[in-house]
């Protein structure tokens, strides 16, 4: 797993530290929890740690903004071109995934990364995530087809779906590294 400092935008200590430990055991693991808990408490009510952290939703919120325009823009030229390799139909998916992927963090209380987005060719669109050795893509084609893949050093993985499906446990552990 990445290293997080406190500063980092998408550091899980900041936001849910305590939710996500586990239950530590014995004398040395009660004392870490104590301490964990007080370091947790400073954060939350640390002024200049929460402009830190709405600067960082603020400058997420701006991209997401410019994602949306981005994808709209490219709607307009397919539109005006009457191009049919690309369809309009594929940028639709592409914004009902995303859409549903920051509705499945928000719900959770967190945001997600905005990831870089291109087109593809073949009527498909291409999110992409990296951050340190952590890469994840999702591929959205016309068809409705969804297809995740990461890779961090030798690990490999992906996963397959439909747009109308809902996201797996593993696909969502996957994004949550890019979610704080």
């Amino acid at each position: 797993m990445a290293a997080y400092t406190l500063t980092s935008p998408n550091s899980s200590f900041v936001r849910n530290s305590v939710k996500r430990l586990l239950p530590l055991e014995g004398q040395e693991g009660k004392e870490l929890d104590r301490k964990i808990h007080e370091v947790s408490d400073k954060i939350k009510t640390d002024e200049s740690i929460q402009r830190l952290l709405r600067s960082f939703e603020e400058e997420n919120e701006q991209k997401h903004e410019r994602l949306l325009d981005y994808i709209q823009s490219l709607r307009s030229k397919i539109v005006a071109s009457g191009e049919t390799e690309f369809t309009v139909s594929v940028l639709e998916k592409a914004e009902q995934v995303w859409e549903n992927l920051r509705s499945v963090f928000s719900l959770k209380g967190k945001s997600l990364e905005v990831p870089d987005a291109c087109p593809g060719c073949q009527d498909n669109f291409m999110y992409v995530w990296s951050k340190r050795d952590h890469y994840l893509e999702c591929e959205i084609f016309g068809t409705g087809e969804v297809e995740f893949f990461y890779r961090n050093n030798g690990e490999i993985w992906g996963e397959d779906i439909k747009v109308e499906q809902e996201f797996s446990a593993a696909i969502i552990d996957k994004i949550a590294l890019f979610a704080w």
